[in-house]
């Protein structure tokens, strides 16, 4: 389980001859030379997902670096997570959240299994990742069949070097911000999709987006179910000011030798203020493949 939230940490996040292919952009710089590849992966999947499409494996193949949001096999990561995650001594999630919500939560977690009691002491941000992972998992999704899951552990083998955009602490802290309003909003959010049973359905939809490169369809399901007006300022924070700071860690990366091979949330990628958008501000020539 502890593995299954560190990849959810990753935040938003099935492919054939047929489809179309889920979201990769090739960088250059001023002289023509590619930089690296940009592929938008997706955090929860199953084996529908494989094999992925031959231009996504030819730019994995021939990267010789790759780098993902976390490196997931740091040993701290699970302990970082665990000892956020908790609320401060004194509070419960029953004392912090309106009784309807309790209520809802109470449902929500009975209905993936787990006793209300034992998510008392669970930041929202972390119930609400909890909650999520376990209604995924019932419904047949996995980290371990999560694209970017497999991609790291195939680079490890490959003997690929495997880099770090960011840290827990980093993710941990875009995860509980945005202000009490929006976090609460992003439990109801969740409580209500787990309660309504509504979870396997919607990551289906997601999945579906994902491998037809639906950037827009992508988009939208990001806010499916909440109150956008209340979460916008977590999406600020988890989103729009991450993808800032992963496109400065890319300008460094890219400026050592050797092609990288990045595999972030498909979410980060989409959009004018997704990371190839910034990164053709800054003027690295940046074409979907």
């Amino acid at each position: 389980m502890k593995r299954t939230l560190l990849w959810l940490l990753c935040c938003a996040g099935v492919s054939g001859a047929a489809m179309a292919a889920p979201t990769l952009w090739e960088v250059r710089d001023a002289e023509g030379g590619v930089r690296a590849y940009l592929f938008g992966a997706i955090h929860l999947c199953h084996a529908a997902c494989y094999p992925l499409p031959a231009a996504v494996e030819a730019a994995f193949t021939s990267a010789d670096r790759t780098a993902f949001e976390l490196d997931v096999s740091d040993p701290a990561l699970a302990r970082t997570l665990v000892k956020a995650g908790r609320l401060p001594d004194g509070q419960t999630l029953k004392t912090l959240m309106p009784a309807e919500l309790y209520a809802q939560l109470h449902d929500a977690s009975k209905a993936v299994g787990m006793p209300v009691s034992q998510m008392q002491s669970m930041q929202p941000w972390f119930a609400s990742t909890l909650l999520m992972a376990l209604a995924a998992n019932q419904a047949g999704f996995t980290t371990e069949a999560g694209v970017d899951g497999v991609l790291q552990s195939r680079a490890r083998e490959a003997g690929k070097p495997v880099l770090a955009l960011e840290t827990a602490a980093r993710q941990i802290e875009a995860l509980s911000g945005g202000g009490e309003r929006a976090q609460e909003a992003a439990l109801r959010q969740t409580v209500g999709m787990v309660t309504r049973g509504e979870i396997g359905g919607y990551l289906a939809r997601m999945v579906g987006a994902w491998q037809d490169g639906d950037d827009a369809a992508l988009q939208t399901l990001m806010y499916e179910g909440s109150d956008r007006e209340a979460v916008a300022p977590l999406f600020a924070t988890l989103i729009d000011a991450r993808n800032l700071e992963m496109a400065d860690r890319l300008e460094t990366l890219m400026a050592e030798p050797g092609v990288l091979f990045v595999s972030v949330g498909g979410g980060h990628l989409v959009g004018e203020r997704g990371i190839p958008a910034e990164l053709a501000a800054r003027g690295w020539r940046v074409v979907r493949r």
